[in-house]
């Protein structure tokens, strides 16, 4: 199995993009959980930290195959 260096600079990127994405997931489900930990009385669930490492995960691994797969389709 050959790896190409455009697909290792497409994943890079991809990975980097990813980083970008969750920042802005995590953000919106942060501020999120806070409303409703402030309208049930400042209750918080303790396995939304699980979710956000689920959610980190997931997106990383998404956007490195994509960034591959693109990286490798443009170099032809």
């Amino acid at each position: 199995m050959t790896i190409s260096l455009a697909g290792l600079i497409g994943g890079f990127f991809g990975a980097v993009i990813g980083i970008i994405d969750f920042g802005m997931i995590a953000a919106m489900l942060r501020r999120a959980w806070e409303k409703s930990a402030a309208a049930s009385g400042g209750r918080v669930d303790p396995s939304r930290e699980w979710v956000l490492k689920v959610a980190f995960v997931v997106n990383l691994a998404v956007f490195v195959g994509l960034g591959y797969w693109f990286g490798v389709t443009m170099a032809g």
